[in-house]
């Protein structure tokens, strides 16, 4: 009796040893576990830290190269952010400079565009692009013209929208305000006053190319504050030429940049 009495406390001893050596080896598990997961996280955590200082360093890195760079014909539209400018690549068209040229409304228009031979620059880049450039520099459109403003007489109106500065240059010659080489055909001398007016839908509809009308204009991208709609199209009281002593021959590549005015 003696000798089962001990058997069954030598079993259950056992018993407890191997509970214990199973309960230390399953914390020991748990903690190698433990570590593991603390050590996986640590690394996806510094991971992800490199790839967003790495983004950043590139986002950095492009909007230098912005900063820096002028248009060209592959990408004839620079929004620099930094600046807070875009710089638009067009040229010269010589039928709509001088005394004697062709008079137009249009200061500048996509070449692709319905209007884009009809101009005094014809711009290498899309007109719906140049919107979005304006709208990624946080400009304000005006949006308040419609087709029966353009009419002009008693539907005529004034675009709005944030007033910009609009110059121009090429090589050889420094930045000076486009309205300096433009000119009012009947000799009206006032001043421009240029305006982000928007008109995106009719833009997209109308597909003119206009980016620079000369007088308000509920097509274009950026027109004219100081003419009324209308002005050009149903009264027929002033159109517009370029400056021959102000701008480059016919075909020369010139670079129109557009700014938030001071």
């Amino acid at each position: 009796m003696k000798k089962i009495s001990l058997l069954v406390m030598t079993l259950a001893l056992a018993g407890v040893l191997a509970g214990c050596a199973s309960g230390s080896g399953s914390s020991s598990s748990a903690a190698t576990s433990s570590a593991a997961d603390t050590a996986a996280t640590s690394a996806s955590a510094s991971a992800d830290t490199s790839a967003s200082a790495s983004a950043s360093a590139s986002a950095s890195a492009d909007d230098a190269a912005t900063a820096g760079e002028d248009p060209t014909v592959d990408n004839p539209i620079v929004v620099d952010k930094e600046k807070g400018e875009i710089r638009y690549l067009g040229f010269v068209d010589g039928a709509y400079v001088g005394e004697s040229a062709a008079e137009t409304r249009h200061a500048v228009v996509f070449e692709g565009g319905s209007n884009g031979q009809k101009t005094i620059i014809s711009g290498y880049g899309d007109e719906k692009e140049f919107y979005q450039g304006c709208i990624d520099l946080g400009w304000e459109p005006g949006n308040n013209l419609t087709l029966e403003n353009q009419k002009g007489g008693e539907n005529a109106a004034t675009i709005e929208g944030e007033k910009l500065e609009v110059t121009i240059r090429w090589d050889g010659q420094d930045e000076m305000p486009i309205w300096d080489c433009i000119e009012a055909a009947n000799g009206d001398t006032r001043e421009a006053d240029w305006r982000f007016g928007g008109n995106i839908d009719r833009a997209n509809e109308k597909n003119t190319g206009c980016v620079l009308c000369i007088d308000s204009c509920a097509v274009g991208i950026v027109s004219n504050a100081a003419w009324p709609s209308g002005t050009t199209d149903a009264d027929k009281v002033t159109y517009f030429r370029g400056k021959a002593d102000k701008l480059p021959a016919d075909g020369t590549d010139v670079i129109v940049t557009f700014r938030k005015a001071a």
